[in-house]
């Protein structure tokens, strides 16, 4: 499933206020560098690393996916640095398998092993967690088996057992 302007919700920690506060799809698509001109901006962030959440949600509210990003934001409020966790030949050899129409076993295991170190290096820092819980939306409704899980886990929260104890 992928993310549109109509089920996706963009959370940004906001450190000064210890809140998690969405974003629009508007200005992440801007800061994103991904709108008219080019330009990577988030007016009024401040210097240093930014945390943010994108949740994607299904046609329910559930939320579906959960992908985490850190970003180093400069002065002017631009964006200077994102975390993949991969060095210069691995970011090839990551994009060389994700245009692979048939990858080998050896290469969906290479990948997959990429997109764990993109994860781990992107998770917010733990004295966000207990807020980013309150402000995830459809997390409630989150099915098993959903990609959600991977983030979720990531950050200690297990799905209740649907049997009693």
């Amino acid at each position: 499933m992928k993310g549109t302007p109509g089920n996706t919700v963009i959370l940004h920690w906001d450190e000064f206020r210890t809140t998690w506060a969405e974003l629009s799809w508007r200005d992440w698509v801007r800061f994103r560098g991904l709108g008219d001109g080019g330009l990577s901006l988030l007016a009024g962030a401040e210097a240093g690393e930014h945390y943010f959440l994108v949740c994607i949600l299904g046609d329910r509210g559930e939320l579906c996916n959960a992908i985490p990003h850190r970003y180093v934001m400069s002065t002017d409020g631009r964006l200077v640095h994102g975390f993949d966790g991969l060095e210069a030949a691995e970011r090839e050899e990551s994009s060389r398998i994700e245009e692979l129409v048939l990858p080998s076993s050896e290469d969906a295991e290479r990948y997959k092993e990429f997109g764990a170190r993109g994860l781990s290096v992107n998770l917010p820092p733990v004295h966000t967690v207990q807020p980013l819980l309150r402000a995830i939306p459809g997390l409630a409704g989150a099915q098993q088996g959903a990609a959600c899980w991977h983030f979720l886990s990531a950050i200690g929260i297990c799905r209740a057992s649907p049997r009693a104890n």
